[in-house]
């Protein structure tokens, strides 16, 4: 059995886990911000926080997929 390529450089997937992280965060503070704004507690924040979910799945995404290959095991 073969063992998949050790990375070259761990910081770029720790990149891509603080990307994913911070754009959760963002969209629940925003949210929140909004809500205490507006008074429509919890619904921007909920809102909010899927968008900034859904951004970092994307980010994640196009860094694991940007050399138009899937990761190691992937099938295409």
């Amino acid at each position: 059995m073969r063992m998949p390529k050790q990375p070259e450089n761990y910081w770029d997937y720790a990149q891509i886990g603080l990307e994913l992280a911070a754009s959760v965060l963002l969209g629940f503070w925003a949210g929140y911000q909004l809500d205490k704004k507006l008074g429509t507690s919890p619904w921007l924040m909920l809102g909010c926080t899927a968008v900034g979910m859904a951004t970092g799945f994307y980010v994640v995404a196009r860094e694991l997929f940007k050399d138009g290959k899937p990761p190691a095991g992937g099938k295409a």
